[in-house]
């Protein structure tokens, strides 16, 4: 093909290319600006990041797009260029026959070739112009009116209510039980006197709250309180950690024994290093080195009584003149002992400080959600029924007394009697108990299915009491 054909593909392409891209740019401007007014009209907050990356999507796709409808081909070209300069057939018929040399062709392809190149560009005009100038003055004109539109005011946040809150007789007593209780626990003494000092704190400013959310800030802040006297005073996570960044795979396991603070995982630990030593997978030098490395690392005081239990482990292991069964053996059992001894105080510290968080917040009413995420790992249920490994030990947990099998009793845990004005077992209140339910269904202020529920519980509590009663008797 000439120049003079070359000239206008050229021309007509390149503006085909234009009028795609001046498409597709005013379809993302129209996307942007959809997206923007929904946004405005519905008092949603605009997230411009969101529609940029909408809007480039869309003007790809129409880029793409028109691209397909409007880039030329040539026998399109040559039909458009005969159209404009009135040619007839003439550039058609020399892209028809470009490839035939006869005499007669040649001189009718060189003369529409003449033509062309002596034609202005300007004489042949692309696809609708006038179009494609309207398209991206609309769109920017959308744009504009789109940021004009004020924005509608979102709807006002209901007024805050806060409930009136004068602590009850119920719950002063119930926070004075909770405090006799953690008194008389197996919590060590110094996170206990914290904890006590805590609650009692919270007693004498609740007596000055008169607002729920004041009443919920103090007790959170009371159980934050709690949380932190026992976290410092309890060493057996920050051993673990320690133990974790050995390099030696035994020395981590036994942090994740530590860690677990359960006596199963430390017997296991136990045994598997036993075996290990008999069979020289690790010697009592490098076990010894490594469980004394961590713990110097650890920071820990060397008074605490976990890292007293592992300090002494090491001790007996650095001494180890051999490694045979009758060497090997009771020095396992004794750091067995020790260690379990020690890592049971702990426990008993936790379980003291999560029965007095989940008995603070049942007293007030409560839910465990409304406590920052670091007090319990599971926010729903803090004691939850994952945490126990039988069923034996769910009874534990759903049971309403103490008992074992079919013959259950009242619990012997002491409870406050405003009656005696004195702390009881709760077996001799149970009769007076039963007495003022009896006054209730009497008077029919009970549900037919309430009713039967509480004539089944002190069935079984008056049965376990007689059938505990004749035990007694008998022994």
């Amino acid at each position: 093909m000439g120049k003079g054909f070359s000239k206008f593909k050229r021309k007509l392409r390149a503006g085909a290319v234009i009028r795609a891209v001046v498409f597709g740019l005013s379809l993302g401007l129209l996307a942007v600006s959809g997206l923007w007014l929904t946004a405005k009209l519905t008092a949603a907050e605009p997230d411009f990041v969101r529609y940029s990356l909408f809007g480039g999507a869309t003007a790809a796709l129409g880029l793409a797009v028109m691209l397909l409808i409007l880039l030329p081909t040539k026998r399109r070209i040559a039909r458009r260029v005969d159209k404009h300069l009135s040619l007839g057939e003439k550039t058609q018929t020399m892209l028809a026959f470009r490839k035939d040399n006869s005499p007669m062709v040649a001189l009718q392809r060189e003369d529409t070739d003449r033509i062309l190149r002596e034609t202005p560009k300007k004489r042949v005009k692309g696809v609708c112009t006038w179009l494609f100038v309207l398209i991206p003055v609309v769109a920017a004109l959308t744009l504009t009116a789109t940021a004009l539109v004020p924005a509608k005011e979102p709807p006002a946040p209901p007024p805050v209510v806060e409930n009136n809150f004068t602590i009850t007789p119920w719950q002063t007593q119930a926070l004075k039980d909770l405090i006799e209780k953690v008194k008389a626990s197996d919590m060590e003494e110094q996170p206990k006197e914290a904890t006590v000092k805590q609650l009692e704190s919270l007693l004498i400013k609740l007596g000055s709250i008169k607002k729920e959310p004041a009443m919920k800030e103090a007790v959170i802040s009371c159980i934050e309180g709690i949380h932190k006297a026992v976290s410092e005073h309890n060493t057996y996570d920050t051993l673990a950690q320690a133990l974790f960044k050995s390099p030696s795979d035994t020395v981590q396991d036994l942090g994740g024994a530590v860690n677990s603070l359960k006596a199963l995982l430390v017997g296991e630990w136990m045994n598997t290093t036993a075996t290990a030593l008999a069979e020289g997978g690790i010697t009592p030098a490098e076990l010894a080195a490594g469980v004394t490395q961590s713990l110097t690392a650890s920071g820990v005081d060397t008074e605490n009584e976990v890292h007293m239990a592992l300090l002494a482990f090491a001790v007996e292991l650095a001494a180890m003149p051999d490694t045979t069964e009758e060497t090997v053996a009771p020095v396992m059992a004794k750091a067995e002992e020790t260690l379990n001894a020690a890592l049971f105080i702990q426990a008993t510290n936790e379980e003291v400080e999560d029965d007095t968080i989940y008995t603070l917040l049942s007293i007030f009413g409560m839910k465990a959600s409304e406590v920052p995420e670091h007090i319990f790992n599971n926010p729903d249920d803090p004691r939850g029924e994952d945490d126990y490994e039988d069923d034996d030990d769910l009874d534990h947990i759903h049971s309403g007394g103490l008992g074992s099998g079919e013959m259950i009793f009242g619990s012997n845990d002491t409870i406050y009697d405003p009656d005696r004005e004195a702390y009881v077992t709760y077996g001799e209140v149970l009769k007076d108990y039963y007495a003022r339910i009896t006054d209730l269904l009497v008077d029919g202020k009970l549900t037919p299915e309430l009713e039967d529920a509480l004539n089944d519980y002190f069935a079984i509590l008056f049965n376990g009491s007689e059938n505990r009663e004749q035990e007694n008797n008998k022994n």
